[in-house]
């Protein structure tokens, strides 16, 4: 059961944060976790699924709210020092979703050793993204 949690919490993770204009280190900060949050919340209302059985379901319905929050975070342009932090941190969002997906798509035929593989490899992208989202100073985007 708690694997099933950390599927939640990767999944809010990759609903992540968007603008147009270069942003300071604070508005992109402010504006990322803002993103994170209506997101975060989003996943939230999904409630948790019980099952292994009832993850495909929850992963369908999840995948689109975090691919549309990953979209918005890309349009927020980080200070120019932190690009390359910033895409490091989208990419493994993006790792994540891919993991989810393939989480999915185990558990559609009850493959355990699929399902492991799938929730090490999600949890391994979202270590790797909340250390990139706090060296980018993210706060609710640093946590799953």
């Amino acid at each position: 059961m708690r694997s099933i949690l950390a599927v939640a919490a990767v999944i809010a993770l990759a609903a992540g944060c968007g603008g147009g204009k270069r942003l300071s280190r604070a508005e992109f900060s402010k504006q990322a976790d803002a993103i994170c949050s209506k997101y975060n919340a989003k996943i939230r209302a999904l409630g948790q699924p019980g099952s292994v059985r009832a993850l495909p379901r929850y992963v369908d319905r999840a995948l689109p709210i975090a691919r549309k929050g990953t979209e918005e975070l890309r349009g927020l342009k980080p200070p120019k020092d932190e690009e390359k932090i910033a895409s490091e941190w989208l990419d493994q969002n993006d790792s994540a979703v891919g993991a989810l997906e393939r989480l999915r798509d185990a558990a559609r035929h009850a493959d355990r050793t699929g399902i492991q593989a799938a929730l090490s490899e999600a949890a391994a992208a979202n270590r790797a993204a909340n250390g990139f989202a706090r060296q980018l100073g993210l706060r609710v985007c640093a946590r799953g």
